[in-house]
C-alpha cells in the first residue's frame, strides 16, 4: 500500500517550540517557530521542517497529546525562548513516504503499526516518531504534499 525503507539516519540536531493539542493544529506551533526563528536570525536559509509525536491520538485525549514544531539545526546555534534544542539520535528507521494531503497520514500510520510493522521483523524503539515534510502546503496543492513518516527501530 505504501513504500516503506529502512535505513539508518545520523544524530540530528534539531531547534523546536512545542505543541500541546490535536496534532492538525500544530500550524500555529510552525508559526511560532518560523517567527522565533527569524527574530533570533537563525533562518538563514531553507531548513528540514520535521514534526515529532509523542503520543497515539487513538488513546490520548486530543488535548493532551504532545508534539514538536521543528526545523533541523546545526547543534551549535544559542537559542532563546521559546525555542528549545534537541537532538533526534542516530539509528536504524523505517520511513514510509506518504504522498497527498496531511489528512491522510492517519491512515498511513495505521497502516504503517498495523500491517507493516508486524510482518516487518523489526520491533519499534521506545522514542517518538516523526514527519519530514518535503515540500510545503504554502506552495504545493495537498494531492501533491510530500511527507516521510520515521518510526525509530532498535534493530
Amino acid at each position: 500500500m505504501y513504500e516503506v525503507e529502512v535505513k539508518t539516519i545520523p544524530e540530528t540536531p534539531l531547534i523546536f517550540v512545542p505543541h500541546q493539542g490535536p496534532y492538525p493544529e500544530i500550524g500555529g506551533a510552525y508559526e511560532r517557530l518560523m517567527g522565533a526563528l527569524i527574530e533570533q536570525g537563525l533562518l538563514t536559509g531553507p531548513r528540514r521542517m520535521l514534526g515529532i509525536y509523542y503520543d497515539d491520538p487513538s488513546v490520548v485525549p486530543a488535548e493532551q497529546l504532545r508534539s514538536r514544531a521543528a526545523v533541523a539545526a546545526s547543534g551549535t546555534e544559542t537559542v532563546a525562548a521559546p525555542l528549545e534544542k534537541m537532538v533526534l539520535p542516530a539509528g536504524p528507521v523505517a520511513v514510509l513516504h506518504h504522498k497527498g494531503p496531511y489528512s491522510g497520514l492517519m491512515a498511513a500510520y495505521t497502516w504503517l503499526y498495523g500491517e507493516w510493522l508486524p510482518g516487518s521483523g523489526h520491533t519499534p524503539a521506545d522514542t517518538p516518531s516523526y514527519e519530514e515534510y518535503l515540500n510545503s502546503p504554502q506552495d504545493t496543492p495537498p494531492e501533491d504534499l510530500l511527507t516521510d513518516i520515521h518510526v525509530p527501530l532498535t534493530s
